[in-house]
């Protein structure tokens, strides 16, 4: 198995990332980090002292989350003898065995072509961020079992087959891999695992979820529950809302059209204008005018990329 880690300025977390790999794996994966930091960080090159197995790639640039993966695979692809495929997200804790529990899924069923397991937060390791989760294809969304919540038995603590994995944590299988070749390379961030997701089940590969399979994820900031939830997502105080705005909505409305047959689309096609209208009237009320001038940059974006 080789595991694809991207850093981005957070040198801390994927060291620690690293670490935990070492500790919870009896036969620890081959590593490649890509680094999208601007200046690239060279101390990262430290981390070949102890952890041997490790490949880093320094990108010229940011070239975003979904296309740092993708040059995370193909550089494996190239250069390694692979059965499996992990990305992880480089601020997540893994588990004893996490990694092994999901390639012991793949073997368990030829079908399954992507495994995913139950991911905490590391701030509140009693919180679930992501138990297992189905696309909702009206809303264009995927629905998460427990998230926010403990985990119940029939929702995160039930190992299923889902329609819906986070790129936080996504084990391949070659087969798999070979096939969907990773993210769309048309998204920058944001959605490229919905994409994914609704790609992996039209070439007819299963997605499961092993609820033994435990990781912990720092969630850059994590809302929660905390008074800071209001500074998070696509709400008026985010310093962050344009760029989310833009990429998560044009990237979502992209994704469906491409992946929905017609009928499904139009369903979708009127939840989505309507919400937008709803966001763009909400972040006016709230004061946030300068969201217009995103909004028409999504809607361009969106008639620009009709394939």
């Amino acid at each position: 198995m080789a595991v694809v880690l991207v850093n981005f300025n957070d040198e801390e977390d994927t060291r620690s990332c690293l670490k935990s790999i070492l500790e919870h794996e009896e036969s620890p994966p081959f590593a490649v980090i890509v680094d999208n930091s601007t200046p690239k960080n060279t101390s990262l090159d430290e981390f070949k002292s102890w952890y041997k197995n490790l490949h880093i790639i320094y990108s010229e640039k940011n070239i975003g989350f979904g296309m740092a993966n993708n040059t995370g695979i193909e550089w494996i692809k190239s250069n390694l003898d692979f059965q499996y495929i992990t990305l992880l997200n480089n601020d997540t804790i893994t588990t004893n065995g996490a990694l092994s529990k999901l390639t012991a899924t793949l073997n368990s069923d030829p079908e399954i072509g992507i495994a995913t397991g139950k991911i905490m937060y590391l701030d509140d390791p009693t919180l679930v961020w992501y138990g297992g989760g189905d696309i909702n294809l009206v809303k264009g969304w995927p629905e998460i079992s427990d998230m926010n919540s403990t985990p119940t038995k029939t929702g995160a603590n039930q190992s299923r087959y889902v329609t819906f994995i986070s790129g936080c944590l996504m084990v391949f299988s070659k087969e798999s891999i070979l096939a969907l070749k990773g993210f769309d390379p048309l998204f920058f961030m944001y959605c490229e695992d919905l994409e994914l997701c609704l790609r992996a089940t039209k070439s007819k590969f299963k997605l499961f979820y092993n609820s033994e399979s435990i990781i912990y994820h720092k969630v850059q900031g994590s809302f929660h529950g905390s008074k800071d939830r209001k500074e998070k997502g696509l709400r008026p105080q985010n310093p962050n809302v344009h760029f989310l705005f833009f990429h998560m909505l044009s990237n979502q409305y992209i994704t469906m059209r491409k992946q929905l047959s017609s009928g499904a689309f139009f369903r979708f096609r009127f939840y989505y204008w309507m919400k937008f209208i709803y966001l763009n009237l909400w972040m006016i009320f709230n004061g946030k005018f300068s969201i217009l001038k995103t909004s028409v940059k999504t809607v361009k974006r969106i008639a620009q990329n009709k394939r």
